[in-house]
């Protein structure tokens, strides 16, 4: 008889014997288990190693000047306001363009938002405060479900290194939370562990706890964000799909339905978010979403990743840039090299089954390894998933993107950093497998090593500049004026989500504006574009209806001060009457007849939209009938998959990979005690992070000291090379300090050139995209160059030049040379009008 193997979750597998062909199931005697047995300590020691990755937040209140921060905060509030008036899931942000409305949470998954306004309610929070804790929530849910994940695949130690690369690459750490403020993309990369950890269970014994968390779980992840809730579920479908193929390989039919389960859940879990995802797709021609690919800023050309930024490391960051607060494109040191270890571990296992086994029978099955959780093969999914992934960040894929239309609207390739890092994460989890054969001293030296070097790589990320969002007055009156101002919008700069019959957009309406100060009702008539002879009295109003009394003299057309969008519907006395949408505003528009009548206007149900409640309804009733299914056929599922594991493929591919008590206790505590030391000592100036006084840039690759004019000063540039080749990238970063106040706005230029005109150039109309009026001598500016050079350009030596030119008496966008400032260096001497900074050669 062979001896029973223990697989990784600590679960006993059948035992069968050559000559048998019944399964024997070994049951141990049931014994009491204690609360303190039932914890898993290597779950709660990983949540205490990854909430190092808190730290940002321990030292000051609200957020850093992240891209998006403004946009969410603005979105939660607006939400809340919703819930406050009793609509749950809205699809109308009234208050936003200047109270005239967007159906942004129409077509922007707003679970981020839900949970924020929740919290909000929940713990007395504002706005600001709701998205801080749920960056918390995020980095534990991560840290969580990656462990989870991984853990039957490669062990308690698999899964605390799984879960500390996660959450510690770049990526996640600082992009998409700080230099970003991405928080519903940040929420979809978080829940996408728990996840696949969800539908991980489905390819156990099946139980209806299984069904129904799983489909629900898939689908939370297409709630929190468009693009990165369909990049990770195609992930999760390709995972399956290549799961259920792998067991159908191997083992035929046998035990194949959970798998056939999970892919039927999955799709119910897709059809449960159809009341989102439905309308949008059917009613996208209802607002401007071609705006999505058709803004320079948003094109993908410009946001693919060179391989030698993706394996860099983090920097530091100085305390002295006006600007410091800097995407962060790599995957992490730690993260690419443990994956490499982890394929190199894969390929041993593939070289090590086509070994002869004890028996001196050549193991048929290479594709023996599928199918179960713990394989080999499994782990090549994520290795080529992984690898799939960082090939469409480089610069090479650009053929690809422009071949594949759909890939445009993700319009950032770096977003498959997110997709990569979980794939990498899982890889480099299975290193747990070779640490475990090491001897018990060296092995505990390596993962305390391992768990230090993750979160060491990582702490020069901890130092976050620009922490300009202490508070944030969310109120309608304090957002609107920054609208008037032109300041921050709630919706986006590209105003995808304009309704489509607003061509142009008209100014801000002060009786509006003073209403909404007000706070409810608010009244989206314009008492002065009211004809004489006509009262209306406000008598009901909400986020997404409002109704009058309306006393008329003669037939008039009203309008109403909201965008007119698919679903709105005006009613006079209950019956319905034709909506005219304002040329070229768009606001809705209708005939009132003579007399005294109640209309009312409010945004109503569409074809599409109901269309996506009843799928969601059919869906809901699908996972209903698969539990049911499961609860039935539950214990004929249970003896399928035990006749599945007494095949002889099954049991090759079920041998132990990891073991169910390493890494000890202790050596988790020891470990995050030494983390808590490391922090302490590596977390000062000099060390993670630098503080550049006034007038100075510590951090750049080459001190200089040229003035140009009697205010700016160029302190120092950072280049990635002296010699190119054409068609490669010049990446320069340029320092600039304002010595007093600027009076003037001045455009940038860098020229490639021998002397004459430029072979290859980048102009800005606002170096580093801070308008020169703005800057301060509070520090410098780092300003950022990216040029591609000719693949037709002759060899030889080229200068760089860099300088600066008025652009405030040109007309927009066709300044020209403007008036160059003239450029002397530290002894005052006269250089001309532009910098030259150093020479380089194409060869």
């Amino acid at each position: 008889m062979h001896k029973r193997p223990v697989l990784a979750s600590g679960k006993v597998s059948a035992t069968i014997a050559p000559d048998m062909t019944t399964t024997t199931i070994a049951q141990p005697p049931a014994r009491p288990v204690s609360w303190l047995q039932r914890l898993d300590f290597g779950l709660l020691f990983t949540l205490a190693l990854c909430s190092f990755a808190l730290w940002p937040l321990l030292f000051r209140p609200g957020l850093p000047n992240g891209n998006d921060v403004l946009y969410h905060v603005y979105r939660t509030a607006e939400m809340d306001r919703a819930w406050a008036h009793g609509v749950i899931l809205p699809h109308w942000a009234e208050s936003f363009y200047t109270g005239y409305g967007a159906p942004v949470f129409h077509y922007y998954a707003s679970l981020s938002y839900y949970v924020s306004s929740l919290l909000m309610r929940v713990f007395n929070l504002d706005a600001l405060n709701s998205l801080r804790a749920l960056i918390v929530l995020c980095v534990w849910g991560a840290s969580a479900g990656m462990y989870l994940f991984v853990k039957p695949r490669a062990g308690t130690l698999g899964g605390v290194i799984a879960a500390l690369c996660y959450v510690y690459c770049p990526y996640m750490l600082f992009t998409e939370p700080y230099s970003r403020g991405a928080y519903p993309e940040f929420m979809a990369l978080a829940l996408f562990p728990l996840v696949m950890w969800r539908f991980d269970a489905l390819l156990q014994p099946l139980k209806i706890r299984h069904v129904i968390l799983a489909a629900l779980a898939l689908m939370a992840l297409i709630l929190t964000h468009n693009l990165m809730g369909l990049v990770m579920t195609g992930l999760l479908a390709a995972w399956l799909i290549w799961e259920t193929l792998a067991h159908a390989l191997t083992i035929g039919r046998v035990g194949i339905r959970p798998y056939l389960f999970a892919l039927v859940t999955a799709a119910l879990g897709i059809g449960l978010a159809a009341f989102f995802w439905l309308p949008v797709i059917l009613e996208s021609g209802e607002v401007h979403l071609g705006n999505l690919t058709a803004v320079a800023q948003l094109d993908f050309h410009n946001f693919f990743v060179p391989l030698h930024q993706l394996l860099a490391l983090s920097p530091r960051f100085d305390g002295g840039a006006l600007n410091g607060l800097q995407h962060q494109f790599n995957l992490g040191v730690p993260q690419w090299i443990l994956a490499a270890f982890g394929i190199m571990w894969l390929g041993i296992q593939f070289i090590t089954i086509q070994r002869k086994d004890a028996k001196g029978q050549r193991r048929k099955g290479f594709l023996s390894l599928l199918g179960t959780q713990n394989s080999a093969l499994g782990t090549l999914f994520f290795a080529l998933a992984g690898l799939a992934c960082i090939l469409l960040l480089l610069p090479a894929a650009e053929a690809v993107w422009g071949a594949t239309a759909p890939l445009a609207f993700l319009q950032f390739p770096w977003r498959f950093l997110g997709p990569a890092g979980f794939c990498l994460a899982v890889v480099a989890g299975m290193n747990a497998h070779w640490i475990e054969k090491l001897s018990r001293g060296f092995a505990n030296l390596i993962v305390m090593a391992a768990i230090l070097v993750i979160i060491g790589f990582a702490m020069p990320l901890f130092y976050i500049t620009e922490w300009t969002h202490p508070t944030v007055d969310a109120s309608v009156a304090a957002y609107q004026q920054a609208e008037v101002h032109g300041l921050q919008r709630a919706t986006t700069f590209s105003n995808e989500y304009l309704p489509k019959e607003v061509q142009v957009e008209p100014d801000a309406t002060d009786s509006l504006l003073a209403d909404y100060a007000d706070g409810y009702p608010v009244n989206h008539l314009n008492p002065e574009n009211l004809p004489d002879g006509v009262t209306a009295n406000l008598l009901d109003n909400g986020p997404q209806h409002s109704t009058w009394q309306v006393n008329a003299a003669a037939p008039f057309t009203m309008e109403v001060l909201i965008f007119d969008f698919a679903g709105w519907t005006a009613e006079i006395d209950g019956q319905t009457v034709p909506i005219t949408p304002s040329d070229p505003h768009g606001l809705i528009t209708f005939p009132v007849p003579e007399g005294d009548h109640t209309v009312r206007v409010f945004l109503g149900s569409t074809p599409a939209r109901d269309l996506g409640i009843a799928l969601t309804i059919l869906s809901a009733l699908g996972v209903g009938v698969v539990a049911l299914i499961v609860f039935r056929m539950g214990k004929a599922i249970e003896q399928t998959v035990s006749q599945a594991v007494s095949t002889p493929a099954l049991q090759l591919s079920t041998q132990p990979l990891a073991p169910s008590t390493f890494p000890r206790t202790w050596l988790l505590a020891l470990s995050t005690i030494l983390v808590l030391i490391l922090v302490e000592v590596y977390m000062r100036e000099g060390n993670a992070w630098v503080d550049s006084p006034p007038g100075e840039a510590q951090l750049a690759q080459h001190k200089t000291a040229y003035h140009l004019g009697n205010v700016i000063e160029m302190l120092g540039y950072d280049l990635n090379g002296d010699t190119f080749k054409p068609g490669n990238r010049v990446e320069l970063n340029v320092y600039w300090y304002a010595r007093a106040p600027i009076t003037y706005g001045y455009a940038s230029f860098v020229h490639i050139s021998t002397g004459g005109p430029p072979l290859a150039q980048a102009d800005k109309l606002n170096p580093a995209g801070r308008p020169t009026k703005e800057w301060t001598s509070a520090g410098y500016i780092r300003d950022d160059y990216t040029i591609d050079l000719p693949d037709t350009m002759p060899p030889g030596d080229y200068q760089i030049r860099v300088g600066l030119y008025t652009c405030d008496t040109m007309p927009v966008g066709n300044c020209g040379n403007g008036e160059r400032l003239i450029v002397t260096d530290a002894d005052g001497q006269n250089l001309g009008d532009a910098v030259v900074l150093q020479t380089i050669t194409v060869k």
